[in-house]
């Protein structure tokens, strides 16, 4: 099998930790239940919600333990409802009884949004309640509700069964929504949006495909938020979330790295009509601390957080872009790592699109849609930085260092060592203090070094100030300075903002260098008391 032992490890103490301690751990759904295992001649029925069959494509390569999943009356699914009016004793949906929906608080004019979690979570998990608070909160005319997929009695161990169970789960989240258009009149699903996290980002998928399916009904939206890797990845679309489930799928991807080669909790590929990597996808900053460094004294909380703390942060970052006022930009780009290079910073340039992160992520779709900037677009991969805690949100600064090749900085030769920059606005906002690179290096003269950097908005940027960090080590001769001092002579520095769509070209007073200790400043007027002019560097 293709499971990787970190992966393994990251669930058995995801179950530890999500049960008392009084509990028996030694339960039959501990261990794999024969009465579900695959059996190619035959296929477990449950009435009005289908047959669920494990053949091809359901096992393969990618699957090779396919369960039927478990009778309604173990996962026993709750449909929580939350409004404005409801946001602490929610009532709930009761599929048997269908004349009591309209007195549970669904408004049918209003958003509708369905949010369920992942495996070994139910739905009192706190993040679910900071999503629903995020989302009715965010909806000035109070119409909004939110409906819970409590599905907490069937995401237990093996992952193997709660991979299963999210089928039925699905086909059953399906009539409820079916009984909501049915009973309070909808016109149709478009004010729909599920929102999952990890195995609930398939189950609204299978969602999703049963409203086709059994009622001839579309979603309006489901948003993936990392959906899980095991036992979905490199399958079949019916398997998985994938575009065809509702009329828009975006997905966040934040915990793609393998702990060992292709193998991580998050899907890598993109699945949807608008798939996000922040930081890449994967080891998502603040998520770097290892484990023995964690501080809450608790070993198994400790095991918890450390494997699934960028797993997690899918969750976190859509949440904050629910009520941010951080612009959360994200643009296309053929990879990661040509956008750290500063390739891809102009939004409408050369095929690079820029899109609103998260939440409010459909609003520019849709613009571009109407603008007919996406036809013959596929896989839309959008990129964006974040801070390594919260307000995740930060504006992405592309700074282009020119080392100066005149005659003082080529005689002065490489230096090693790190710049560190202040961004300052025109009202006079100043951001954090910014380092260029993550450790030392060498900058020779007559030399471009370009980095793409997160950083506090300061409204349009006006100038910097820019420092030089010097390491001296006794193992690197390049570092040994005995009549001279450490510095390193700046031409000019190009500061270009995504966010803002500018760039200008800062200059510090003519051949004075940047030295080890103080604040150099840069500014557009400096640059015209050069006494040639400077090559041309801007558009």
């Amino acid at each position: 099998m293709n499971f990787s032992n970190g992966t393994v490890l990251f669930y058995t103490m995801m179950y530890f930790t999500n049960h008392k301690q009084n509990d028996s751990l030694m339960t039959p759904s501990v261990v794999f239940n024969e009465e579900y295992r695959a059996d190619p001649t035959n296929k477990v029925c449950y009435g009005v919600y289908g047959c669920f069959e494990i053949t091809g494509p359901w096992t393969g390569e990618r699957r090779p333990i396919a369960l039927y999943p478990e009778p309604p009356e173990k996962i026993n699914v709750r449909f929580p409802v939350f409004n404005k009016q409801t946001r602490s004793i929610p009532k709930f949906i009761n599929l048997d009884n269908p004349d009591e929906l309209p007195d549970i608080g669904i408004n049918p004019t209003g958003r509708i949004y369905f949010v369920t979690h992942g495996f070994l979570q139910s739905g009192k998990a706190k993040w679910v309640e900071q999503m629903i608070n995020s989302l009715l909160d965010q909806d000035e005319e109070g119409t909004a509700t939110c409906i819970v997929i409590d599905w907490g009695g069937g995401s237990s161990p093996p992952y193997n069964q709660a991979s299963a169970n999210i089928r039925l789960v699905g086909a059953i989240t399906a009539h409820v929504i079916h009984m909501i258009f049915d009973v309070l009149k909808l016109k149709n699903l478009d004010n729909v949006h599920m929102i999952g996290h990890s195995l609930g980002a398939h189950l609204s998928g299978y969602t999703g495909y049963f409203l086709q399916k059994d009622f001839k009904l579309m979603l309006g939206r489901i948003t993936g938020l990392d959906p899980a890797e095991l036992a979905f990845t490199e399958t079949d679309p019916i398997v998985r979330l994938d575009t065809t489930d509702a009329k828009f799928v975006d997905v966040i991807h934040s915990d793609a790295t393998p702990f060992v080669p292709k193998i991580g909790l998050g899907l890598y590929e993109p699945i949807g009509h608008l798939d996000f990597y922040p930081n890449g996808g994967f080891n998502q900053p603040g998520c770097e601390q290892t484990f023995w460094k964690r501080k809450d004294g608790s070993f198994i909380s400790s095991m918890y957080q450390f494997f699934s703390c960028s797993h997690v942060r899918s969750v976190d970052y859509f949440i904050e872009s629910i009520q941010s006022k951080c612009p959360f930009t994200a643009i296309t780009c053929e990879s990661y790592e040509k956008f750290l290079a500063g390739d891809c910073l102009e939004c409408d340039r050369d095929g690079h699109m820029c899109f609103t992160f998260g939440f409010k992520s459909f609003g520019s779709y849709r613009r571009m849609m109407k603008t007919n900037q996406l036809i013959g677009s596929r896989d839309i991969q959008a990129y964006l930085m974040t801070k390594p805690s919260e307000p995740f949100c930060r504006i992405h600064y592309k700074v282009q260092i020119k080392v100066s090749g005149t005659e003082e900085s080529v005689l002065h030769g490489g230096e090693i060592g790190r710049f560190h920059l202040n961004i300052f606005g025109n009202r006079g906002e100043r951001s954090e203090k910014m380092a260029f690179s993550t450790e030392s290096e060498l900058y020779e003269p007559g030399r471009n070094y370009t980095r793409v950097l997160p950083g506090g908005s300061v409204g349009k940027p006006r100038k910097l100030t820019v420092s030089w960090e010097y390491n001296t080590s006794f193992l690197n001769p390049l570092t040994w300075r005995i009549l001279s001092s450490p510095r390193v002579y700046i031409e000019y520095i190009i500061l270009q903002s995504l966010e803002h769509q500018m760039k200008i070209r800062l200059c510090p007073n003519y051949n004075i260098p940047v030295t080890s200790n103080s604040d150099s400043l840069f500014t557009e007027e400096k640059c015209k008391n050069y006494p040639k002019p400077l090559e041309t560097v801007l558009h």
